[in-house]
């Protein structure tokens, strides 16, 4: 059945992580979904904030559904609730885990109750959590980079999310620059929500150092992300980078899917390029 928490029925979870530590957990209850043989990669992304659709309710189940519904190798979310009250006190990353039968590694952000997180049917090794800039706030970001084994070899996943208010271009900037600093030539795949639009200079440093947007290579690029219910704008997205070793196959942001107040981008990758 749905799991429906509400903002008074507190569900609370262990959430002892502590800053610039990634949490692994091995889903219990049976072992992971075995990494895909095929040579085609599908990786969702999505902003989950913090499980609250634009209704102000939590249904987990939703959440999980709409991801298992891609059948997906790797997924990449963002503001993923661990323990917070306005997302009914779940400890989301073990859940979802324990729940789609994945790998889960985590790392906080903000008040540290919630963070970006990366799932995947293999192991998840070479995990690293880099925080990023604080700049003009008001919350701390972080970044979540991790390898990932699929039959094109080993895919390297970053699960982003930068500063939210429109006139921190400046901080959104120097997270990205720190990001690429870190990550350039080592991820593989950015993905996350940017808190930018097409145009915008965030968009044009991650084109300029080499990363495709999948939406604008195979998908359509006037498809917005938010909010999920009438969106207006496009601020979530997937990079690859022009030097993986991947030719992207799809790109298509999940209209549908009102779970969150972001709609999800699903992406899948064949090896070779």
């Amino acid at each position: 059945r749905p799991l429906l928490l509400g903002a008074v029925a507190l569900v609370v979870v262990g959430t002892g992580v502590a800053a610039g530590q990634a949490l692994l957990t091995t889903p219990a209850g049976g072992d992971p979904a075995s990494p895909a043989v095929d040579p085609t990669l599908t990786l969702v992304s999505w902003n989950l904030h913090y499980g609250v659709d634009p209704a102000g309710a939590v249904d987990l189940e939703q959440v999980a559904r709409t991801i298992e519904a891609q059948s997906p190798d790797v997924v990449a979310l963002q503001e993923v609730n661990r323990g917070w009250v306005q997302g009914g006190g779940a400890d989301m990353a073990t859940w979802l885990a324990q729940r789609l039968r994945m790998h889960v590694v985590f790392a906080p952000a903000a008040d540290r109750q919630f963070g970006n997180a990366v799932l995947a049917r293999s192991t998840l090794d070479d995990v690293a959590v880099l925080d990023l800039p604080y700049g003009a706030g008001p919350q701390q970001r972080s970044a979540l980079a991790a390898d990932v084994r699929w039959a094109g070899g080993e895919l390297r996943v970053t699960s982003v999310h930068v500063q939210h208010r429109e006139e921190n271009t400046p901080t959104r900037l120097d997270q990205i620059a720190a990001l690429l600093d870190a990550e350039r030539g080592r991820s593989d795949v950015i993905a996350g929500d940017f808190n930018a639009e097409p145009g915008w200079p965030e968009i044009d440093l991650l084109t300029q150092a080499g990363y495709v947007s999948t939406v604008d290579a195979v998908g359509d690029p006037d498809a917005l992300t938010s909010p999920s219910v009438d969106p207006q704008h496009r601020i979530d997205w997937v990079f690859v980078a022009d030097a993986a070793a991947t030719t992207i196959d799809r790109a298509e942001v999940l209209t549908e899917a009102h779970a969150s107040d972001h709609l999800p981008i699903v992406v899948a990758l064949r090896a070779g390029g």
